[in-house]
């Protein structure tokens, strides 16, 4: 049987070679194991390798196409795993689907698995973020919780609280206590960032730009900021809010500390982490008395950022923490690697997550968005059920609208609020599912990361709208509960809409659990088009492995003008629907 497929990289830069593992446990002589992989609906690449047991029960391996393969015998396990080179692709930004089926003698189908890849010319293009926030001494030389990030293609991760202080970031000694009291382990922090780098991800140190432990605020006075009352800024009693503009020594004492994580650890990039408050201080240095509003001085901080870590990394990077959304506006556009956005209320609808994503991406200019929206059902539900559904229909969503997620890190868990040491266990089943759906969104990036597609749910659907028409349950071009949800996107070339299943949900709250959605059939689409479509397909991660679907479709002529109609397969959560022109 398949026991597991999985990438070795979390992402292949353009031009190298593509390398994935299948592990198998194989109780039947004579087993063929057939591999296709495909772009979109069309197969690119297919391979095939006879599995025959010798007499000792072990296999005798016959390439029958294709590519350069290995294989390594766990003795304990038994279990195969076989390493399939498949050549190097050439791509700015493609996504591709790898499907394995394993068949016996006679060709009947036993098992079947399927994974997923991307290639691009640089990683900026697709910024999946996941952390790591355990450092001690019991981690060290422990790998599975980067395996588990490389398994669902996390390519960035977020080393959170690694650092000795928050104005002191690199400790003098090997192990040091941190100002939460954990205990932790600078060479296991560089074991884990050379790790990270061995799967090809990137790893970016947390560190955030105004706080300060009280001692060396009570040494700086004058760095601080204050409140109208005369007092420091105050965050949870630790720390103090230090004044970020150019003009206090804080700007270069921050950018310093940011340079020896670089420097001095092999971080590949700060993740610089902010409070969403406060939005102006009081500053009393030099000895004059002035309002600092930290939003004109965020993209400053940024850039000279960027410029000082340059120096010393050619390819470093940065991610700025919007928290709550703010201040979005005036820091998209400055020198770092994506937008990324805290989601706290008042934004706690759905609707509102459309509305982040959308304003991020106008504000970055094509920077990809990322929405670190924290699934509280893991932590808080006393039924798992609703935090399983609640966290799918969450993920299918800030998927369809074209953006990533930062939930997933250390071995199978979840973040569940802001201090990211506190995590959740996902549980198997969710684990499990997330995968299903990270492949999902890999396999079909083309679809869902295209910045070309326009969103044009609102204008061209319902109503007056008549571009797309829609026909069985209720549906909804905002996300509405107890709808099915259309998000529709499309270019010159391509029309896509996501289908996400609302329906039995009372409320759309996305921090709240939710109730499974029905099971939804006879849903027929009816599309306006210009010219006779190439191709029709469906896909989801919640059936075939998230294989694609030809469908069958009618073109009909309608009063204005050449319509295409197309039945759904069955719609559980989430499903996409593909026409190319």
């Amino acid at each position: 049987m398949i026991r597991d497929i999985y990438p070795l990289q979390a992402q292949f830069r353009s031009g190298a070679p593509v390398r994935i593992a299948v592990d198998l446990s194989i109780a039947s002589p004579g087993v063929r194991l057939d591999i296709a992989v495909s772009r979109l609906d069309r197969i690119v690449l297919e391979l095939s390798r006879d599995l025959a047991l010798n007499r000792n029960g072990e296999t005798s391996n016959t390439v029958t196409a294709g590519a350069n393969i290995e294989e390594v015998v766990d003795p304990e396990s038994g279990i195969r795993t076989l390493t399939l080179e498949l050549g190097a692709f050439e791509a700015t930004f493609d996504g591709f689907g790898v499907d394995a089926d394993l068949l016996d003698a006679n060709g009947a189908l036993l098992d079947t698995a399927s994974t997923a890849f991307d290639v691009v010319d640089d990683w900026r293009r697709s910024t999946r973020y996941g952390f790591l926030s355990d450092f001690d001494d019991a981690d060290r030389g422990d790998a599975e919780d980067v395996k588990w990030l490389n398994k669902l293609h996390i390519n960035l991760v977020q080393f959170y609280d690694w650092m000795y202080k928050h104005d002191d970031l690199v400790s003098e000694t090997n192990a040091y206590t941190d100002l939460m009291g954990r205990t932790l382990c600078l060479d296991v922090v560089r074991e884990k960032t050379a790790l990270c780098h061995r799967y090809g991800m990137k790893a970016y140190a947390y560190g955030a730009v105004y706080a300060a432990s009280k001692p060396f605020a009570a040494e700086h006075p004058d760095w601080a900021l204050y409140q109208s009352d005369g007092e420091p800024y105050d965050f949870i009693g630790l720390f103090t809010i230090m004044n970020i503009e150019a003009s206090s020594p804080w700007h270069d004492h921050i950018i310093e500390q940011y340079r020896r994580a670089v420097a001095e650890v092999g971080f590949d990039g700060i993740h610089m982490d902010t409070y969403g408050f406060p939005k102006t201080g009081i500053s009393s240095y030099g000895g004059e008395s002035r309002i600092v509003r930290l939003e004109e001085h965020f993209p400053q901080l940024i850039d000279d950022t960027k410029a000082a870590l340059s120096k010393v990394h050619a390819d470093v990077g940065l991610i700025f923490n919007n928290v709550g959304n703010w201040p979005v506006g005036p820091v998209a556009a400055a020198d770092q690697e994506a937008v990324y956005v805290e989601v706290w209320k008042p934004y706690e609808r759905y609707h509102h997550i459309r509305q982040i994503i959308r304003e991020a991406q106008s504000a970055g200019g094509g920077k990809p968005v990322i929405l670190a929206a924290y699934l509280a059902p893991f932590r808080t539900e006393a039924n798992p059920a609703r935090a399983h559904w609640g966290g799918l229909l969450l993920t299918s969503i800030i998927a369809a609208h074209g953006a990533y997620h930062l939930l997933a890190g250390e071995s199978q868990a979840l973040l569940t609020q802001a201090y990211y040491a506190d995590y959740s266990p996902a549980g198997p089943r969710f684990a499990t599912a997330l995968r299903q759906y990270y492949d999902f969104q890999i396999r079909y990036a083309n679809l869902l990361y295209d910045a070309s597609l326009r969103d044009v749910s609102m204008t061209h659907a319902d109503g007056d709208n008549m571009e797309y028409v829609f026909d069985g349950p209720n549906y909804s071009t905002y996300g509405e509960a107890d709808k099915v949800w259309t998000i529709i996107r499309e270019n010159e070339h391509c029309k896509t809409i996501s289908f996400i299943n609302l329906t039995g949900q009372s409320e759309d709250y996305w921090n709240e659990g939710k109730e499974q959605p029905s099971t939804l059939s006879n849903i027929v689409v009816r599309i306006l088009l210009d010219r006779e479509p190439s191709g029709v397909f469906s896909a989801s991660p919640d059936e075939r492995s998230g294989r694609p679907q030809t469908l069958e479709y009618r073109l009909t002529s309608s009063l204005r003008g050449l319509t295409l109609e197309v039945d759904l397969p069955e719609l559980n959560v989430w499903s996409v629907l593909c026409i190319t022109c």
